[in-house]
């Protein structure tokens, strides 16, 4: 009873984990930004952003669209959410090198990275799923869309499971056979092999 009701509050917990998760991708987008067209700032709403706007960006503010700096006032940004960098990145106006890799361009402020100190201006290069977090978004979704699909998380799993089975029904026909070596009545030496074998599977492991 206890093994099922602490199974049971590690699902909740996992659940309720997963559902904030989600909830917070409805904050992934910056519901307004200032952008500059035809000689006029405006505030508009992120989704109406287009590739060519000039977008003001403040300290403290999400990036709303992949951008190319060209102001920047001791503009840093966040991209542990894309690159799993800790420190910020410093953003500079000077084009990358030819054959540099995309996402270490340091003129180029990502969608939805956070900008931690500083302020600047970028064009917008790309929107929605154009972006470089969009296609590796698509990309993902796309790969876990094929029926052999397995992350290495579930490929651990499904190995842990193998494991745990055979140790499981090695030590239920082991017992089976000591009990039958030792005269025991079949029903309970059967029973009692079956419950070793349930033993020693987690509860909501299969889940």
């Amino acid at each position: 009873v206890a093994v099922v009701i602490l199974t049971g509050l590690f699902s909740y917990y996992q659940d309720a984990k997963s559902a904030s998760v989600m909830a917070g991708f409805k904050n992934f987008l910056p519901e307004k930004t200032l952008v500059t067209r035809e000689g006029k700032e405006e505030e508009i709403l992120a989704t109406q952003l287009v590739p060519g706007d000039l977008v003001r960006i403040k300290n403290g503010q999400k990036i709303p669209a992949d951008l190319r700096v060209v102001e920047q006032d001791e503009m840093k940004v966040d991209n542990a959410s894309l690159t799993g960098e800790s420190e910020a990145q410093k953003r500079k106006v000077e084009p990358e090198k030819r054959g540099s890799v995309h996402l270490e361009a340091g003129n180029i402020a990502f969608y939805g990275t956070l900008c931690v100190n500083g302020s600047g201006m970028g064009i917008v290069i790309a929107t929605g799923d154009n972006t470089t977090i969009g296609s590796i978004a698509a990309l993902a979704a796309s790969a876990s869309n094929r029926d052999d699909f397995q992350t290495p998380i579930n490929k651990e799993i499904h190995h842990f499971i193998k494991i745990i089975s055979a140790v499981a029904i090695f030590l239920g026909v082991l017992f089976l056979i000591l009990g039958f070596v030792l005269g025991l009545d079949a029903l309970d030496n059967i029973v009692f092999c079956i419950g070793i074998i349930v033993a020693n599977v987690p509860e909501g492991l299969l889940a």
